[in-house]
């Protein structure tokens, strides 16, 4: 019993060591692409004379498609 224990600890023990070097992982990419974000966000200016608008129009999201017209002959 001792050596399934230990052969299950240390598979557990491997699954969560791949596990915590995927998470490092993912952030460091998330990291490197907000470094970058940054990097570019760095550029942009704000126009004082663009129109300014309050509000969202989302009409489009919330229409109704029109069904296909089958056409009978």
């Amino acid at each position: 019993m001792a050596r399934s224990s230990r052969k299950r600890l240390a598979s557990e023990t491997a699954s969560l060591a791949a596990l915590a070097e995927a998470e490092r992982q993912a952030r460091a990419e998330k990291n490197a692409r907000l470094k970058d974000l940054r990097t570019h966000a760095g550029w942009l200016v704000s126009d004082p004379d663009a129109p300014f608008r309050d509000e969202i129009d989302c009409s489009l999201l919330f229409s109704e498609i029109p069904a296909p017209k089958v056409g009978l002959a």
